[in-house]
């Protein structure tokens, strides 16, 4: 049996276990948000100005639900809508000095799960990991981006 066969040591099962348990560890730490909560912030943190379909494609969900998602982020008070200089239909988001301590919250919870994932890893095996993981990445976007290219468009019938 090939380690891609094997669940215990197939790559693919190995990245989702692991993207999973971090996932339950991080939801234990961050209270008070939900998880599409917290993912919204931690994206619009790095893209300030995002409109609502850009937020969608980052957390790969339907445009309706993250306009649901933003409905309640801006009654917390923690992001704002404004008028899109560029698209009167449009509206860009933006986080409020509000959402600070929250992201705060976010990335020291990151922080202390990266610091028990990596126990017993010495820091040139964690750099080395990061660089590889970085390499995986790259190809796959590139295989991503081929199949994309190589679908056949959808036609209407008739």
């Amino acid at each position: 049996m090939s380690a891609n066969q094997n669940p215990d040591r197939g790559t693919g099962f190995l990245l989702r276990d692991n993207s999973r348990f971090m996932q339950v560890a991080f939801n234990a730490r961050v209270s008070g948000l939900t998880q599409a909560q917290w993912g919204a912030l931690a994206h619009l943190s790095r893209h300030q100005g995002l409109n609502q379909v850009g937020l969608a494609d980052l957390l790969e969900v339907q445009p309706i639900t993250v306009a649901r998602l933003i409905d309640k982020l801006v009654g917390l008070g923690v992001v704002e809508r404004r008028a899109d200089p560029n698209d009167r239909r449009a509206q860009q988001l933006f986080l409020t000095d509000k959402a600070q301590p929250l992201l705060d919250q976010i990335w020291e919870a990151g922080d202390e799960i990266l610091d028990e994932a990596y126990a017993g890893f010495s820091e040139e095996e964690r750099v080395r990991f990061i660089d590889m993981l970085v390499r995986m990445r790259s190809n796959l976007a590139r295989v991503a981006q081929g199949s994309a290219r190589s679908r056949p468009a959808y036609r209407k019938a008739g």
